[in-house]
């Protein structure tokens, strides 16, 4: 009769079948992983977006009207350079219309002041709607009302998706404040490709403000806008103005 002989043990088949197994657990649990970042992701921008909608108002006269009241009213005092990015920051805030506003100090008093909605896949190319303000009592209608326009565009626009970033920026009039423009986007690898000037700048102001923005070395489409001179022509305006940014910043 034969004699049965144990099994040996192949420690080497223990080890094989490892090499083959934990590559393949490795690529599961990190496809694993990804589909929980995505859903958790997906989930806080359908969040962020269902909040920005609460947010969100239509332009109205009574909107603007509402906005150039108070902008005029800062524009005419001393310390407008304080009183009108306080006001900015205030109204286009998370609380009010949902936005990150960003203000970079110029000094002691003055203020740059931008928000934006971020480019879904080119966010380094920029659409930008300006408006500049001054001392100056000849603009000061035209710059309430300029000011007034881009805070109901931003307001009835938040949330929206855009391809590219869509950026409302209302600076003080002065070179330091149009220099910082260009060395934020410099700073942060960005192209202008459209500026859309609101208030009627004249056209020494324009020169200024493309030269120091560099519009022509950068191939930037530059678009001045009609002063208005009553809230009525300013809700027109805002209207027409809406449709050329998202047409220029494109919807997915």
């Amino acid at each position: 009769m034969t004699e049965a002989h144990p099994t040996t043990a192949d420690p080497g088949r223990w080890i094989r079948a490892a090499l083959v197994l934990f590559p393949v657990g490795t690529i599961l649990l990190g496809i694993a992983s990804f589909g929980i970042w995505q859903w958790k992701k997906d989930q806080a921008e359908d969040h962020s977006f269902k909040y920005a909608m609460a947010l969100r108002r239509t332009i109205s006269l009574e909107g603007i009207q509402r906005h150039a009241d108070i902008v005029r009213e800062a524009l005419s005092k001393p310390d407008r350079d304080l009183s009108i990015p306080g006001y900015l920051e205030s109204t286009m805030g998370a609380e009010n219309m949902g936005y990150t506003v960003r203000r970079k100090r110029l000094g002691s008093d003055k203020s740059n002041i931008d928000a934006e909605l971020s480019g879904k896949q080119r966010p380094r190319e920029v659409v930008l709607a300006l408006v500049l303000y001054s001392d100056d009592a000849a603009r000061m209608e035209s710059s309430a009302l300029a000011i007034a326009e881009t805070l109901s565009i931003a307001h009835e626009l938040t949330g929206e998706a855009v391809l590219r970033t869509l950026r409302f920026a209302i600076v003080p009039d002065t070179a330091e404040a149009l220099q910082e423009l260009k060395e934020g986007m410099r700073r942060d690898d960005e192209r202008l490709l459209h500026l859309l000037v609101l208030g009627g700048p004249d056209a020494a102001v324009m020169t200024r403000l493309q030269s120091a923005l560099e519009t022509t070395k950068a191939g930037t489409r530059v678009i001045e806008r009609a002063a208005t001179t009553t809230p009525q022509a300013a809700l027109q305006s805002a209207h027409e103005l809406k449709a050329l940014l998202l047409h220029a910043a494109e919807r997915p």
